[in-house]
């Protein structure tokens, strides 16, 4: 299974941390002119739940288990601007904890650990308009556990 996935990507959207608030960001190999960094993302499964294909990312980055899924989603109701051709879907973005400091995760994509504040600037084309505003209230504790919606 390929993570990397051009435009909007997946339903599924996971933000994974490690200790430093660095989030893991997924680089096509080989590196490509135009394909910037992304979130890891997944398409869900037939009537897979969005918490078992988030679970199954993360497995995907780390499959040793060393990925912790948090309590704290954000609710993403519809594709952002420039996705106007699209049907607008409903996608989760999922919060995580990494324990491992790899570089490359099971799908073979490199992963390339960005600063949580940076990370809205490397990752064009994500169509998710509070994207660094949940980031920061995530790191800086003040997005209480639970679903947050981002439009």
């Amino acid at each position: 299974m390929r993570m990397y996935a051009p435009e909007v990507g997946g339903d599924v959207i996971l933000a994974c941390f490690d200790q430093g608030h660095r989030i893991a960001l997924i680089r096509p190999e080989p590196p490509a002119a135009g394909h910037p960094l992304r979130l890891p993302t997944v398409q869900r499964r037939g009537a897979e739940s969005y918490g078992r294909a988030a679970r199954r990312l993360a497995r995907e980055l780390a499959p040793t288990g060393a990925v912790r899924m948090a309590k704290v989603t954000g609710l993403i109701r519809a594709a952002g601007p420039g996705c106007a051709s699209r049907r607008p879907v409903e996608r989760r973005l999922f919060t995580a904890h990494a324990t491992f400091a790899g570089g490359v995760c099971a799908a073979g994509e490199l992963l390339a650990w960005v600063p949580y504040a940076q990370v809205v600037g490397r990752t064009a084309g994500m169509a998710i308009a509070e994207l660094g505003l949940f980031l920061e209230g995530y790191v800086g504790g003040w997005i209480p556990d639970g679903w947050i919606s981002l439009e």
